[in-house]
């Protein structure tokens, strides 16, 4: 089966990823309201072992326009939602992939999308996570912060979570700024933005 390209080059800041390989049809996208019950699939799947944060069917669809999902052969198979709203902050939510297509990648394409949507607004200049996955997002530039540096508003979520009094995920976070220096970003006669990996 042939694999995505080791860089990955968004032409003209088009939001659709899409190739085709020998067997399937592939596509990052902006989720759509039918969309929701999959979203919320897995995220139930990965917050009954506390691995995520549940969220209502109610609240998925209120917030669709916030997720990515990642769809194989007409399938949504992986899943992200940004969240803005924090100052300069932007935090990476709701991150998953079906297991049955763990290890191929997937979550660090939907990590990559996500830098590049957040390259896209220009009123964030820090990413954020609250992680298990510590290996997959410091392999594509995040640092482990102290949890005490994030504005306490951003906590507000947790009020949900079983963890709350004490929390077992690692904060990490990345900078945006480095990247919006980058000649392909500013110069506007280069259409292509090339994300680290």
């Amino acid at each position: 089966m042939t694999k995505p390209p080791n860089s990955l080059i968004l032409k003209n800041y088009r939001l659709e990823l899409i190739y085709i390989d020998r067997y399937f049809y592939i596509m990052l996208r902006q989720a759509k309201f039918e969309d929701a019950q999959a979203i919320q699939n897995l995220i139930c799947f990965y917050s009954e072992d506390d691995k995520m944060l549940f969220r209502s069917l109610e609240e998925i669809k209120q917030n669709i326009a916030a997720f990515r999902v990642y769809e194989k052969s007409g399938e949504v198979i992986g899943i992200c939602n940004l969240k803005y709203g924090w100052n300069k902050l932007v935090e990476v939510r709701s991150l998953g992939v079906d297991p049955r297509f763990h290890r191929q990648g997937i979550a660090t394409q939907m990590v990559q999308d996500s830098i590049h949507h957040a390259l896209l607004n220009q009123d964030c200049d820090t990413m954020f996570v609250l992680t298990y996955a510590i290996h997959l997002f410091q392999k594509l530039g995040f640092q482990i912060i102290d949890k005490i540096n994030l504005p306490q508003k951003v906590w507000n979520d947790c009020q949900q979570c079983l963890h709350q009094d004490n929390c077992d995920e690692t904060a990490m976070s990345f900078s945006l700024m480095p990247l919006r220096k980058a000649p392909e970003v500013n110069d506007t006669n280069n259409d292509e933005v090339l994300i680290p990996q």
